[in-house]
């Protein structure tokens, strides 16, 4: 493992931390504050294009720079106004040790290596890799620690969960929950009754308690990892959504279950309601002002409504026909970028759509490749992949 110095931690660390950037922002896939074009193609509304390789993980935003992980083991750091590169860094096993390297290879991904989104809180960021590598560098590249871990993974197609980080500690899905300290990388606590599936957990806080919600339904305490509440509801591709305590699970099957205002050694939570739709969900659901939106992998639109599970909308979304490829899939996960819902699949089409039971369409996009990845907001701009490129999409 490699650390760069202590003082100079500590030094950083007092500059402050912004709120975590990671998968869907902080998790919900809201950007409230933004206001991005809503017609481009590869040829209007670019701002620029990088070619960072190809990957699903989102990129992150991080002041004036933005950071993506590429594949099978790099994260690659730009300049937000230009798309110039600043610096890349590989994670090879074969850098930390010739053990790591005999048997973090054996670790398959159907998915890839770099599906994980980082996530960084202004100053620092850390990435997770499927080989079993996790890692910390500040915004100029310099490595503040890198380390494999020997763990089990449990997952058929590959690591694909998103590290989360709360209160200096990184939350690692590598087939256990791991919880690591977020400035050494060593491991405070696991648990291997918190089994992963391929989604991200979610967090909320319980009076003064933060917790972390799989999306296998387990109410983890972040602080020792204990099990505080289970089988509250299951995802098996889609992260749980946290909003004002109530946690979604929204799949094939769907449950929405409120949790405890205070934390205790087992709390109880009360279910609202469970519900079923028809399809297969890779996308994460979106929820805002008392709609959940979301959409399955052949295309169709759903708007539920939050307080009683009814489907109040189902609508076929042609878009994959647009994109001239058949066989298109809904991978990338709905986003709301200030009033405008961003629906997308993995031929580099996008439609915007106004929130709402009409779906009515304001917009519309498309790049020559597409990406599975889920895009981020930041301001004005959009950042989003296609095959080889990354993106930056503003009006000029």
């Amino acid at each position: 493992m490699t650390r760069i110095p202590r003082l100079l931690c500590a030094l950083l660390a007092l500059c402050g931390a912004a709120e975590a950037a990671g998968w869907r922002g902080d998790g919900s896939g809201q950007y409230p504050s933004a206001d991005p074009v809503t017609k481009w193609t590869d040829r209007e509304n670019v701002l620029w294009k990088a070619e960072v390789g190809k990957a699903q993980s989102s990129p992150v935003v991080a002041g004036q720079r933005v950071l993506v992980t590429a594949e099978p083991d790099l994260l690659v750091c730009l300049d937000a106004d230009t798309g110039r590169e600043l610096w890349r860094k590989a994670h090879r096993l074969t850098d930390i040790s010739a053990d790591a390297s005999a048997k973090g290879a054996r670790h398959s991904s159907q998915y890839g290596d770099a599906t994980p989104t980082p996530v960084s809180d202004g100053n620092w960021v850390w990435v997770f890799f499927n080989s079993g590598i996790a890692a910390c560098h500040d915004l100029e590249g310099r490595s503040r620690w890198m380390d494999w871990y020997d763990l089990r993974q449990t997952t058929t197609y590959g690591r694909t969960a998103s590290p989360v980080l709360v209160g200096g500690r990184l939350l690692v899905h590598f087939g256990p929950l791991v919880c690591l300290d977020a400035a050494t990388g060593k491991m405070l606590w696991r648990n291997d009754n918190a089994r992963a599936t391929y989604g991200t957990p979610a967090l909320a806080r319980l009076g003064d308690v933060d917790v972390a919600i799989t999306p296998k339904g387990q109410v983890v305490r972040v602080a020792d990892g204990r099990i505080l509440a289970a089988d509250l509801g299951n995802c098996l591709y889609t992260s749980p959504v946290v909003q004002d305590r109530t946690v979604y699970f929204i799949d094939g099957s769907m449950t929405a279950v409120q949790l405890p205002e205070k934390a205790a050694e087992q709390i109880e939570c009360k279910e609202l309601w469970v519900s079923d739709l028809p399809g297969e969900f890779f996308a994460s659901p979106l929820i805002h002002n008392g709609r959940i939106y979301t959409v399955d992998k052949a295309g169709k639109y759903y708007v539920i409504d939050a307080s009683s599970g009814k489907t109040s909308l189902s609508k076929e979304i042609e878009f994959a026909r647009a994109a001239g490829g058949e066989g298109a899939s809904v991978y990338p996960s709905p986003c709301l970028a200030g009033k405008r819902l961003f629906v997308g699949n993995d031929a580099g089409q996008t439609i915007v759509l106004e929130p709402g039971d009409r779906a009515t369409a304001v917009g519309a996009g498309s790049l020559p490749d597409g990406s599975g990845a889920t895009p981020t907001f930041s301001g004005r701009r959009m950042f989003t992949r296609g095959g080889q490129f990354l993106y930056c999409l503003a009006a000029p």
